[in-house]
């Protein structure tokens, strides 16, 4: 079995003890074996290639970008737009009907 082994540091001892010792042991094996099933796992990347098809979402996602930061360029007063609806003051506000589908 593991002896005690002492440790001199900044003046201080500190003594290993062989369960100390066990259990640092134990730690670095799991830490290493999963190391190596995550490395394993790694290996199984899929790896797309150009087509149309990923060419036209890059396509679309750049003219996305390229009216968003004209957008965020432009000055504040001239982003905000106000409503523009043809609704005209002289036609009457009422609703054709009511909320259960009758006529009022």
């Amino acid at each position: 079995m593991l002896s005690d082994y002492p440790l001199h540091l900044f003046g201080r001892t500190i003594t290993l003890t062989g369960h100390d010792q066990f259990m640092a042991l134990v730690f670095l094996a799991v830490a290493v074996t999963t190391w190596v099933i995550l490395q394993s796992w790694r290996r199984r990347a899929v790896v797309l290639h150009r087509s149309a098809v990923s060419d036209q979402i890059v396509y679309e996602l750049s003219r996305i970008a390229e009216a968003l930061d004209r957008i965020a360029s432009r000055p504040m007063d001239q982003s905000i737009v106000g409503p523009t609806s043809s609704f005209r003051e002289d036609e009457p506000r009422t609703m054709p009907f009511s909320m259960f589908g009758r006529e009022r």
